[in-house]
């Protein structure tokens, strides 16, 4: 059962896989901005990210997680990647959109695909 609201992805590895796998789909969303499509998209990584921890007999303990504390772990998991990927002078998801780096035509472009959520095989 995973009981603190401060743990480590990495003591759950098909967890993290699951995670790392969706990571360029999710940072896609990201620049949108928190768009419907995005938080759509958020909401359905979070509920097969759920399913996925179900079927390895993972379990979230109820007092300690809702649906949204895990999607806001989740959020975190990305935040993390982002901000180390900064200090390395690699600028992704809605910081790229607020330095200009994505045009308009490229958000566009990213707001009409569909989100694909993967599941690594190897889990």
């Amino acid at each position: 059962m995973i009981h603190r609201k401060k743990f480590s992805w990495k003591n759950y590895p098909e967890l993290e896989a699951f995670l790392v796998a969706n990571r360029e789909e999710y940072l896609r969303h990201s620049a949108l901005n928190y768009t419907i499509q995005q938080k759509k998209y958020n909401n359905r990584l979070t509920e097969r990210l759920l399913d996925l921890a179900a079927e390895h007999i993972y379990i979230f303990n109820e007092e300690e997680f809702s649906f949204v504390t895990v999607r806001d772990r989740i959020r975190c998991f990305y935040k993390s990647y982002v901000q180390s990927s900064k200090k390395r002078g690699i600028v992704l998801g809605y910081a790229a959109r607020k330095a200009g780096i994505l045009s308009p035509a490229d958000l566009q472009r990213s707001a009409r695909k569909e989100g694909m959520i993967i599941t690594p095989v190897e889990l």
